[in-house]
C-alpha cells in the first residue's frame, strides 16, 4: 500500500528544507539590514535637515537684526545728512551777510543758481537778492546776466535778454527784505559757459546813493541742484 522511501531521498529532501530555509533566512538578514541602513540614513539627513534649518533659522535672525541696523544706521545719516546741509546754508547765509565787500547799498546777492532741466540746453535759473541792513528800507534794483563761454572754438558771450523765451521779461526788483526771481532760460546750440556775471544796479533813494553791484561766478559753481553759491 505504501511505498518505501529510500534513505537517500530523505535525505535529499531535509537538506532541500534546509536550503530553502537557509536562503529565506539570510534573505530576510538582508532585508533587516537594508531596512536598518536605510533607517540610519532617515535618522542621519533628518540630523543634517534639523542642523540646517537652525542655521537657516540663525542667519534669518542675523539678517534681520542687520537690516534693522542697516535702516537704523540710514535713517541716522539721512539725520545727519539734512542738518549738516541745513548748517552750511546757515554758514553761508552769515558769510555773505559778514562780507561787507559783497554788499552795495545794504544789498547783497544772496544766490544764484542754474539746474539743467529735461529739454536739452534749458536751465532753470533762481537769483535770491537780499537786503542785510537793520533798518529795512524799500529797495529797487535792476539786473542782467551775461554769459561767457566758447562757441564753435570761440569766444562768444550772451546776455540775459537773449536767452529767455519770453523777450518781455526783465530782473527787476522791488522789495524790503528778499526777492527770488525764477526764470527758464535756453542757452544756444554749441555754446559752451564758462562764467557769469551778474550786474546789478540799486537805485538811490533818500537815505542811500545809486551803486552798482557785480559779481562773476564759474559756471560749474553756479550749475547745481539746491545748494547755494558764492561769488567771487
Amino acid at each position: 500500500m505504501f511505498k518505501f522511501i529510500k534513505p537517500r531521498y530523505i535525505v535529499l529532501l531535509a537538506l532541500a528544507i534546509l536550503l530553502g530555509y537557509g536562503f529565506s533566512y539570510l534573505k530576510g538578514m538582508e532585508s533587516a539590514a537594508k531596512i536598518t541602513m536605510k533607517d540610519d540614513e532617515i535618522a542621519r539627513l533628518d540630523t543634517a535637515f534639523a542642523e540646517t534649518s537652525k542655521v537657516k533659522a540663525q542667519v534669518e535672525v542675523e539678517l534681520q537684526t542687520s537690516q534693522i541696523l542697516v535702516d537704523q544706521l540710514t535713517e541716522q545719516q539721512r539725520i545727519l545728512f539734512n542738518e549738516n546741509a541745513e548748517l552750511k546754508r546757515e554758514l553761508i547765509f552769515y558769510q555773505r551777510i559778514m562780507a561787507p565787500e559783497d554788499v552795495i547799498n545794504g544789498v547783497q546777492l544772496e544766490s544764484l543758481t542754474f539746474i539743467p532741466e529735461v529739454s536739452e540746453d534749458y536751465y532753470f535759473m533762481q537769483v535770491v537778492l537780499m537786503q542785510v541792513q537793520k533798518k529795512k528800507r524799500h529797495i529797487k534794483a535792476s539786473a542782467d546776466l551775461v554769459f561767457y563761454g566758447s562757441e564753435e572754438g570761440e569766444p562768444a558771450e550772451y546776455r540775459w535778454s537773449e536767452l529767455v523765451d519770453e523777450k518781455e521779461q526783465k530782473l527787476t526788483f522791488s522789495f524790503r527784505y528778499f526777492q527770488t526771481i525764477e526764470a527758464s532760460i535756453k542757452l544756444p546750440l554749441g555754446f559752451v559757459p564758462e562764467r557769469v556775471a551778474f550786474v546789478g544796479k540799486v537805485k538811490g533813494n533818500r537815505w542811500n546813493s545809486g551803486l552798482n553791484l557785480k559779481q562773476n561766478f564759474d559756471w560749474s559753481a553756479v550749475l547745481q541742484s539746491s545748494d547755494t553759491i558764492s561769488g567771487s
